[in-house]
């Protein structure tokens, strides 16, 4: 199945990285560097989105609320240098599947992809 997931992270360099691995793995990939960009596509309803937290503009919290309003069955993997337990906890209890703390090897994160999208 051709899987379409939706990349949000400001650091253009690890988002070029992680773009090249999601798509090495066969998967339709949009990245967004702004989330403001990404709001406006929350309607596309994409197979999974990957969001990083701390966003120039609007923060990855936000993101996951109007995601889960649009299709609250959408998987969600937040990437963040916010590491702290409550962060991972508030990133949980708003509807997201996952959280992996920065640093992190690329190959994880496409584990767990592929995991999520085993399920969906």
């Amino acid at each position: 199945m051709d899987y379409t997931i939706y990349l949000v992270e400001d650091e253009e360099n690890l988002n070029s990285i992680l773009t090249s691995y999601l798509q090495n793995e066969g998967w339709n990939v949009t990245s967004f560097l702004k989330g403001k960009d990404a709001q406006e596509e929350i309607h596309n309803a994409p197979h999974l989105w990957i969001l990083d937290i701390m966003l120039p503009d609007i923060d990855g919290y936000q993101l996951i609320k109007e995601i889960k309003t649009n299709d609250e069955l959408t998987p969600v993997i937040f990437i963040s240098a916010r590491d702290a337990d409550l962060d991972k906890i508030i990133g949980l209890e708003l509807g997201s599947d996952d959280y992996l703390a920065k640093p992190f090897l690329p190959r994880e994160l496409i584990i767990r992809t592929r995991k999520l999208l085993g399920r969906v």
